[in-house]
């Protein structure tokens, strides 16, 4: 056995989690976050942490999302001895909501062939449950840091953009930490050491509104919108493919930057008008070297060069690009000296040799990443059902990934 391993009290993993996903914590709107903090507290007590409750100002919730107002947020964090260096463990408590296909309640987990199905089984309250049955499992043995402290930070609205969590939490130096594991489910068996970016915008295209029987009155902002959608799909993504990052991709198709258009349409009133307005998002994804702030403006030019091209703007439409939110695109090196820490620590505990990619979506991780802080994803569950109906973890995946987080802090602490 590896010198640092730890034993994990399986039980009490899978009955933390249990009592996890019986907390609905969806956003939006960001149900139920105060019983999640209140339950969190107990079990961290328990352990015989210190424990910090931060409330969110609401005037920052509200500033970051008009939806969730009335709907409060905090970000708990415990710690275990003191000083630096500091290990500091991420979750987000928040899920998507449940949506439809279940073949259980999606909040009441059940255990079945190994596995427990519930919402946020996987996406992240199992790697939740793992750190915390890590810290378990170090505290019954009665080991302590010999140099630094542990840090365990549990944040809310990852799944919105994590502005009021992560972002929140280190913008205001609530957490310093040096070295980050972030549990998302990557599985045990691999761990991701960065993300790709984000530039989200609308496309606003407008026309003139008429009655539908006399479409030579008004300007069709539908029509004006397919013409520039089908030049964008002809024109601009063919170039993207001419782009490439080296670095290792969870999925090689994501080595190349991709644009998603459409996911959100709005416009139009009635069968039997002639629509004076629509808009269109478009979700561009970012490779490492890619700067947020050129791509956006890469976005407007090329909308711009599609209603020129097309005559939407000869036929008198005017149109408006919206950058509606921006994410960079970090990483560490493959060869970092924290990510050969991590390796080591997997390699020794579960005697496989892990992964090292970068994620094809977002993280939380990016927050610490741009700070430059040392920062990895590395998580129990199963990647595949996340945001899925019927999603699932299994045990052993959480209890291997809990094995990991304490021979880790071991390693780095002692």
């Amino acid at each position: 056995m590896n010198q640092q391993a730890v034993r994990i009290d399986v039980d009490y993993l899978v009955n933390v989690l249990k009592e996890l996903i019986s907390v609905p914590t969806v956003n939006p709107p960001g149900e139920k976050y105060e019983e999640m903090t209140s339950v969190l507290e107990r079990v961290l007590s328990d352990l015989g942490l210190s424990i910090e409750i931060i409330r969110v100002p609401d005037d920052i919730v509200v500033k970051h999302y008009p939806w969730a107002k009335g709907y409060p947020r905090f970000i708990v964090i415990a710690r275990l001895g003191s000083g630096r260096p500091v290990l500091h463990f991420n979750g987000h408590y928040d899920v998507v909501p449940p949506g439809q296909g279940w073949s259980v309640d999606p909040f009441k987990p059940v255990i079945k062939d190994g596995k427990i199905y519930g919402r946020g089984s996987s996406d992240m309250k199992g790697g939740i449950a793992a750190v915390i049955a890590a810290v378990k499992a170090l505290v019954d043995e009665g080991w302590r840091p010999e140099k630094g402290s542990i840090e365990l930070a549990f944040t809310p609205d990852e799944e919105v953009g994590g502005e009021t969590g992560v972002l929140y939490m280190l913008e205001k130096g609530l957490a310093r930490p040096d070295y980050v594991i972030v549990a998302e489910p990557t599985t045990s068996s691999r761990i991701w050491i960065g993300s790709r970016g984000a530039v989200w915008a609308l496309v606003k295209i407008y026309g003139k509104q008429a009655h539908g029987s006399a479409p030579w009155l008004g300007r069709n902002a539908f029509e004006a919108m397919s013409e520039i959608a089908v030049w964008l799909r002809r024109n601009y993504i063919p170039r993207l493919k001419e782009r490439k990052t080296d670095l290792p991709m969870d999925d090689p198709r994501a080595a190349h930057p991709t644009l998603t258009m459409g996911g959100e349409v709005h416009g139009g009133a009635k069968t039997n008008i002639v629509p004076g307005y629509y808009e269109f998002s478009l979700d561009r994804r970012l490779i490492p070297g890619e700067q947020p702030d050129d791509v956006a403006q890469e976005l407007k030019e090329a909308v711009m060069r599609a209603a020129k091209d097309t005559d939407v703007f000869s036929e008198g439409f005017r149109v408006e690009v919206e950058v509606q939110g921006k994410a960079s695109a970090t990483w560490l090196d493959p060869k970092h000296p924290f990510v050969e820490k991590l390796v080591s620590v997997v390699r020794g505990v579960l005697g496989v040799e892990p992964a090292r990619t970068i994620c094809i979506g977002g993280l939380d991780t990016r927050y610490y990443q741009e700070r430059g802080i040392a920062a990895l994803t590395y998580g129990p569950g199963a990647l595949e059902v996340a945001h899925m109906p019927d999603e699932y973890a299994p045990i052993s995946e959480l209890v291997n990934v809990a094995k990991v987080y304490g021979a880790l802090a071991k390693t780095l602490l002692s």
